[in-house]
């Protein structure tokens, strides 16, 4: 119980054991997660051109997850509607990667014992202006779906604290690796979707 306590804290120390599904305030302070009124990233937001024009509900009950949407989900939405060529197929060859990472890892701790009990969602509308924003959006569901089950496991001892932190380390490495991909212009990308190599600093002709 002492090792289950220790992992729950070391991986999300705001998430404890019991908190209530709700999407209200007290939900929130509950779960020890700052409810997100307006997206770190909501400027750009303005400067987008979207390409499609989608209402959706973003929730979330993990800290990585509140922290990536808040932070990063409209400035990824942007990068998304300018990006051609090679980084296009950079970005969907990473999509494609993580998400069936997911739906291995998601079935096999689905085949785990487990103890559910109630965790605390909270929930934030967004707009979807690029069908990548929606696929991006959909990982982040499924990070905190993997978060989920690996604490139902771990509370059922089907799973040890250390083999979870290191599957959610590894779940939000291939989130974030999303968001690396956007920072580079498209003239950083080869039309194969490899990056193109960066000249040394300091270089000098001969």
């Amino acid at each position: 119980m002492a090792e289950e306590s220790h992992t729950q804290t070391a991986i999300e120390p705001g998430l404890p054991r019991g908190s209530v599904i709700s999407g209200t305030d007290s939900a929130a302070a509950a779960a020890g997660l700052r409810r997100i009124d307006k997206f770190n990233s909501d400027g750009r937001l303005s400067r987008i051109v979207p390409h499609t024009d989608t209402g959706a509900v973003a929730s979330y009950c993990s800290r990585f997850a509140r922290d990536f949407l808040d932070a990063n989900l409209y400035f990824c939405s942007a990068k998304f509607t300018v990006a051609r060529g090679g980084k296009v197929k950079a970005l969907d060859e990473a999509f494609r990667e993580a998400e069936s990472w997911y739906a291995t890892a998601l079935a096999d701790f689905a085949e785990r014992h487990q103890i559910e009990f109630p965790l605390a969602y909270m929930e934030i509308p967004v707009k979807l202006t690029h069908q990548f924003a929606g696929r991006l959006l959909r990982l982040v569901r499924l990070y905190d779906r993997l978060f989920a089950s690996t604490m139902f496991c771990n509370a059922a001892g089907s799973v040890s604290g250390a083999e979870r932190e290191e599957v959610l380390r590894r779940a939000a490495k291939l989130v974030s690796q999303i968001h690396i991909l956007c920072i580079p212009d498209n003239d950083k990308f080869a039309q194969d979707g490899s990056r193109v190599p960066q000249k040394a600093s300091g270089s000098t002709k001969e």
